[in-house]
């Protein structure tokens, strides 16, 4: 019988893509392909969405609980799903974020099992990140986090790791005041890995592409991806691209994402008539996201949000796409990353331009780090899987 492997998420791509849904199911997909017998607790999601399930993936979605939400009745089936499980199969119980708290309180019926956090950021991290940008909304948020701390304080101990899945997060956790608050020995970095197979340099469906979106073939052709919130700034992308007009008549921007802040950034394109050269396509699939990759010659990512390690980011090294990011975000300056400060729209264009000038739009080679594959990355989390060494190391 497969060693089963438990994870808990209140959310995957089935309810909205995101960089920590996507994580979660990689995983659960990965996981199944090495052998494991993996169920997935998620929270409801609409029907529509459904994509098909591997053979060996058991989504297991509790009745009466909000679709993506933590709630007090997500919190009450999480205990008593845990306790439906044979101590005996379970190798790991893996909580994606907060999801899987409540699970600790049954982890002594589980002593040959390795419970482990997926942290894409921390309490403290987002406490600040709201309050750097001093809008209200945001500021007022702020109070979750401030609970949300004292709740990690409760259960972080508890887990036998904590895994980090980025350099800043790492920093963080490491960091006043979170390591008042964790045993740094249970710390493990272990990066986020995306599908180097699938986003990859080819950009045989260039034209292709261009063609479907009525865009020119020697356009310059700017992506970005990401939910469509106020703190992915998104709208800082529309207004560098507006100065990048300036400098290069024949560009386009495609947008691809979905969220709450859709129709004011629509309203922005027709403001500052862009209509024309802004497309909005939408959520789109994994396969349409790399498929975009190959039709586009840099992405733009000016978020104003910290950011543990974006998905987004790496899945465009991997389709060796160049890119202009924030600065503050945690990659290395090199010939096919230009970083400037998220709101200086200028900067942003001339970076834009220059990678123009050195030729780099010209030739596609995938830049992303090995450890940042999604087999690295998974490789690592089932060493963590082992209790024994895992109890030794700490």
């Amino acid at each position: 019988m497969a060693e089963q492997v438990i994870i808990f998420s209140r959310s995957l791509p089935f309810h909205h893509v995101g960089g920590m849904e996507v994580v979660a199911w990689d995983m659960a997909n990965v996981l199944v392909k090495k052998g494991y017998d993996v169920k997935v607790v998620t929270t409801p999601f609409s029907s529509r969405n459904t994509q098909s399930i591997p053979n060996g993936i058991e989504l297991i979605i509790p009745s009466d609980v909000s679709s993506g939400k933590y709630s007090h009745r997500w919190w009450e089936e999480t205990e008593r799903i845990i306790q439906t499980f044979n101590p005996i199969d379970v190798k790991a119980v893996v909580s994606i974020s907060a999801a899987g708290f409540r699970t600790l309180k049954f982890k002594k019926q589980f002593p040959n099992s390795t419970f482990i956090m997926q942290a894409h950021g921390t309490s403290w991290a987002e406490f600040c990140s709201k309050w750097k940008r001093l809008a209200i909304k945001p500021c007022l948020s702020s109070l979750k986090n401030v609970i949300g701390f004292f709740n990690d304080a409760l259960y972080y101990n508890k887990f036998d790791a904590i895994v980090a899945i980025g350099s800043a997060v790492e920093e963080s956790m490491r960091s006043m005041p979170t390591k008042l608050i964790i045993d740094l020995k249970k710390i493990k970095k272990i990066e986020n890995g995306i599908d180097n197979i699938v986003f990859n340099d080819s950009i045989m469906l260039r034209d292709t592409l261009r063609e479907e979106h009525k865009i020119p073939h020697d356009s310059l052709v700017l992506l970005s991806i990401s939910r469509l919130h106020e703190e992915k700034g998104v709208d800082n992308n529309i207004y560098a691209f507006k100065e990048i007009l300036k400098m290069h008549g024949n560009s386009y921007y495609l947008v691809c994402g979905e969220g709450r802040e859709r129709n004011s950034l629509e309203s922005l394109v027709k403001k500052e008539g862009l209509s024309e050269r802004v497309i909005f396509l939408g959520a789109k699939t994994k396969s349409e996201l790399a498929e975009l990759m190959a039709c586009a010659d840099v992405f733009i990512f000016l978020t104003k949000r910290i950011e543990g390690l974006p998905l987004n980011i790496l899945e465009a090294m991997s389709a060796g796409l160049p890119i202009v990011i924030s600065d503050h975000l945690p990659f290395e300056c090199n010939e096919n990353v230009r970083k400037v400060h998220s709101a200086n729209y200028g900067e942003a264009a001339s970076a834009v331009v220059e990678l123009l000038k050195k030729g780099q739009l010209l030739s596609r080679r995938a830049y992303i780090p090995y450890e940042n594959t999604l087999e690295y990355s998974i490789n690592q989390y089932i060493k963590l899987f082992d209790k024994e060494k895992i109890s030794h190391n700490i």
